[in-house]
């Protein structure tokens, strides 16, 4: 981000494409993983100490002290350690539990929308290249990868489909009278 005062900082990340597992390091003056991914002039991600392994196998196809990687190509990261949140960041949405396809990979968790009249525009009013899930879970049996869980997952919006069960509860303002709890505590 330009202008800011962040201290430089290291973030250990894992990010999987369809045939590759990375894994690195990024420096970056942000804090938060969202920030990251979802700068609007970012094109790539340079990685310190990269590890490159193929999806299932996780066989170490490379490995290098430096690594350019395309976000386009990328179809979701985590942090292998808790990333902070500044709360002044945070803004009232909707937590949702939903299921991303983003194949070959299926992710489960909570997705957060704005509020709106209704889900489906909502939905069609998220407008961020990724999409943070918390409590997130993803697998692909296809290529022999089971179930990771993670805290935060977040996924290319350009390379999901996101479904959202039948019967979710939806609310369509944030009462005065509803505390925080209620509208779901936004952890990004």
């Amino acid at each position: 981000m330009f202008g800011t005062f962040n201290p430089m900082q290291q973030m250990t990340i894992t990010l999987v494409t369809d045939r590759m597992v990375i894994q690195g390091t990024v420096q970056t003056r942000v804090r938060r993983l969202t920030d990251l991914v979802n700068e609007p002039d970012a094109v790539h991600l340079v990685l310190q100490d990269a590890t490159f392994m193929e999806v299932g196998s996780r066989r170490v196809v490379a490995r290098g002290i430096a690594a350019q990687v395309r976000l386009s190509e990328v179809l979701f990261v985590h942090s292998s350690a808790p990333t902070e949140s500044a709360a002044t960041m945070r803004m009232a949405k909707q937590p949702v539990r939903a299921t991303l396809l983003v194949p070959p990979f299926t992710v489960e968790g909570t997705i957060y929308l704005s509020y709106e009249s209704e889900l489906r525009i909502a939905l069609d009013a998220y407008g961020d290249r990724f999409v943070p899930v918390t409590g997130a879970s993803y697998w692909s049996y296809s290529v022999a990868e089971s179930p990771t869980e993670v805290d935060l997952l977040v996924v290319n919006h350009a390379r999901a489909h996101v479904s959202i069960a039948a019967g979710v509860a939806w609310q369509a303002d944030t009462s005065p009278e509803r505390t925080d709890a209620d509208r779901g505590h936004n952890p990004w």
